[in-house]
């Protein structure tokens, strides 16, 4: 009674006696571990942290979609937290070909968006192929005109999706394709280089254009360099023909057409746990940061936002001004510990107007030590 009372599944099966053996209710599609969860969620209300886990989440998620559990919201949130948990580290592009294999590649609900999101974060080229399936570049392609930020140029995405569908046709196609298809950050500088691009194996070629069909929509050719693609793509012959031609077309009507743009949306920034000082704390929810009593040297954190080759636009506020902060970008590998303006991959401004990069600075603009100051 309970379950009937609890899941419309449940009471369409019991009472009308569908898939009911004797006292037995079988269900082929859903994983025991995962009923096993379902079940007591259904008697209790509730689900305990520790019984979910970055590899039976989805599947978890899924049996609760089976069971059109809609108020499942929970279970969401159970699994972010989880996702977030730094021993797991990074998996989401795993977690995203995993989830779209379980559900539609066009699913919205708010897992699917996490992982989106988490994805869209990574540069594609700093992706190893097979880490992503098609479906999940597809579901990431589709979900990125909403108001999400990608940090890959437009031709590393057509890249990431030759090579994944090339994959999946065989190792062969992969290694073949992979030698004729650079990295974005080498292509421009190769570009001279390269004299005959065609692929000759055609019959692999006609397997690769089959696979990466349910993709190319989500590609916007008129991005891609002209260049790159007369030299790199067209000879390739993968790619339907009138997408490349519009794209020529369009950019020899444009009068002004950047080299390649990035699809950059509002972002919502957060505190990266993996990128501060030894003594500046962040808050759990991401947004605060706050420092100890005897720090003695500045140090220095960074957000949760990857950039990539391009040009970009911040709107900062200093809500609290205090005798000096800096905001500026850095790569990588900058030593937190230490003042971002002394090192050569630290480039900042400070409240005072002066830029500060490699233990040099010079005086940029007024200072500007008030509340509410705004930085753009």
């Amino acid at each position: 009674a309970i379950l009937a009372a609890r899941s419309e599944v449940f009471e369409r099966m019991i009472f009308t006696g569908t898939e009911v053996t004797g006292k037995q209710i079988s269900f082929s599609e859903v994983e025991a571990s995962s009923m096993k969860i379902i079940l007591e969620y259904l008697y209790t209300g509730t689900v305990l942290e520790r019984d979910i886990t970055i590899d039976n989440a989805l599947e978890v998620l899924h049996t609760a979609d089976f069971f059109q559990l809609e108020n499942f919201q929970d279970l969401s949130e159970l699994y972010k937290k989880t996702c977030e948990k730094k021993e797991y580290g990074n998996k989401s592009p795993e977690l995203l070909s995993k989830a779209v294999q379980l559900m539609s590649p066009l699913a919205n609900n708010s897992v699917v968006d996490y992982l989106v999101d988490s994805v869209a974060k990574i540069p594609l080229d700093s992706i190893e192929i097979g880490r992503l399936s098609l479906q999940g570049l597809q579901c990431l392609l589709s979900k990125r005109n909403e108001a999400r930020t990608s940090t890959s140029s437009e031709y590393s995405v057509l890249r990431f999706a030759i090579l994944s569908a090339a994959k999946e046709v065989s190792e062969e196609a992969f290694s073949i394709l992979n030698k004729r298809l650079p990295l974005w950050k080498k292509v421009k500088g190769s570009l001279q280089d390269i004299e005959n691009n065609y692929l000759t194996e055609n019959e692999i070629g006609t397997l690769i254009a089959d696979a990466i069909n349910p993709v190319i929509d989500y590609v916007n050719f008129r991005r891609i360099d002209g260049m790159i693609l007369a030299k790199v793509i067209e000879p390739l012959d993968i790619i339907p023909i009138n997408k490349i031609t519009d794209s020529y077309r369009f950019q020899a009507c444009k009068k002004y057409l950047s080299q390649e743009y990035y699809r950059t949306q509002i972002y919502d920034f957060k505190w990266d746990i993996n990128g501060r000082g030894p003594n500046i704390s962040i808050s759990e929810d991401g947004y605060t940061i706050s420092t100890t009593e005897n720090m003695a040297a500045h140090q220095s954190v960074r957000t949760n936002y990857l950039m990539s080759n391009g040009i970009y636009e911040f709107h900062v506020l200093f809500e609290k001004v205090c005798l000096n902060s800096w905001v500026g970008v850095c790569d990588e590998d900058l030593d937190f510990s230490h003042f971002a303006g002394d090192q050569p991959n630290g480039w900042i401004l400070g409240t005072n107007g002066c830029y500060y990069h490699n233990r040099q600075s010079i005086q940029g603009m007024s200072d500007f030590r008030k509340d509410n100051a705004k930085v753009i």
